[in-house]
């Protein structure tokens, strides 16, 4: 199924930032496609069976047992952006699912573009993965390169049942005047695996969002990362809650960030109360400039003895030596640094699968092109 709004043309420019994200609109090796710009839908397309998406407005009337669903696990009260998006009731966004037992060949690609200068995005999304399903999902976020200025606020709540698996990717390419405030949350039932990445690597005039996993079924797990770089104008306040509930459930939270000038904080909470989980924290973080801030805020709470849980968190410079090394086997000074820091953000991730992982890497080479 594919629907395309062609009333909504992208420029040659346009292709390519979004290209950037990992949104690639000629659909290679993609599962499916929701295209979201400024407040209207330019396409909507799955090609595998048994994974659907829709637009959420739309989803609601075809399935009224998704109202269960909305405003679930985010709380509308949270804060003034959850209600903000609970008050204006339009559910623009999208609706992903995938049936049980199916696992996608390929990513589903989601993207929100702002075209307009000034605009406020305001969506709401829901992700199901039904049991011992997989879904792998790349949400390529930018704002075109005239627009300035606006404001991305989003909700999505993922529902992971038993045995499932979803590996959700966001990439941000906004704008020096653009405020972002995602809001998302996820439940993962026994034997379920959530994977989130959130990638920031270029001017954003500020990010906040703190993803948060409730663990409910036993062996379940949870992994975010986060690969986050701050110039002069950016401030990024970046974290995670992980609450291990199930019994020998793990989880993880790991953070790299490079303050080029901008601020930066760096927070997590791993949350015991099951037993025989295990949770590892990780905040690091480097200085290019004398100026900017880098805070991490890692916190670990348990209720139970039979747990392992440790954190460690790392914030300097360069070490020198590190530069003059690559130095000495002919290596500029320039490039030696821009390898270095490349390598700081290249977490390889378990159980990542690879097209997502080459993704991440296409955003870091990206961002230090001409560094």
């Amino acid at each position: 199924m594919r629907k395309i709004n062609k009333d909504l043309p992208l420029s040659e420019k346009e292709v390519e930032k979004l290209l950037n994200v990992g949104v690639d609109i000629e659909e290679k090796n993609r599962a499916g496609t929701f295209l979201y710009v400024d407040k209207n839908i330019l396409e909507v397309s799955y090609k595998q069976e048994g994974i659907e998406i829709q637009p959420l407005n739309e989803a609601l009337k075809n399935y009224p047992y998704l109202n269960d669903y909305l405003f679930k696990i985010v709380d509308k009260n949270k804060d003034a952006y959850t209600r903000l998006i609970y008050k204006k009731g339009e559910n623009n966004g999208f609706f992903i699912h995938s049936l049980p037992n199916v696992k996608s060949k390929f990513p589903v690609q989601t993207c929100f573009l702002i075209k307009q200068s000034g605009f406020s995005q305001l969506v709401h999304n829901i992700v199901i993965a039904e049991e011992n399903s997989e879904l792998n999902l790349i949400n390529g976020c930018a704002a075109a390169t005239y627009s300035n200025s606006g404001s991305h606020i989003a909700i999505t709540e993922f529902y992971i049942k038993k045995g499932a698996k979803v590996s959700f990717t966001m990439i941000h390419d906004w704008a020096p005047n653009v405020v972002v405030r995602p809001r998302s949350a996820a439940v993962v039932d026994e034997d379920g695996v959530f994977i989130s990445n959130y990638v920031s690597l270029k001017t954003v005039k500020s990010v906040q969002s703190a993803p948060e996993v409730l663990l409910y079924g036993k062996r379940a797990k949870a992994k975010l990362y986060s690969i986050l770089l701050a110039d002069k104008l950016s401030k990024l306040d970046i974290g995670g809650k992980i609450s291990l509930k199930g019994d020998d459930s793990s989880g993880e939270i790991v953070s790299r960030v490079i303050s080029d000038g901008g601020k930066v904080i760096s927070k997590g909470t791993l949350i015991g109360t099951g037993k025989n989980i295990k949770a590892h924290m990780e905040c690091n973080g480097i200085f290019m400039k004398d100026e900017g801030e880098i805070i991490t805020i890692p916190e670990l709470q348990s209720q139970n003895k039979d747990v392992e849980m440790s954190h460690e968190a790392m914030i300097g410079k360069i070490a020198k030596d590190e530069i003059e090394y690559l130095m000495s086997r002919g290596i500029k000074e320039e490039d030696a640094i821009s390898l270095i820091l490349r390598g700081f953000l290249n977490i390889k991730i378990e159980g990542l699968p690879e097209i997502l992982q080459k993704s991440i890497d296409v955003a870091i080479d990206v961002a230090f092109k001409g560094m």
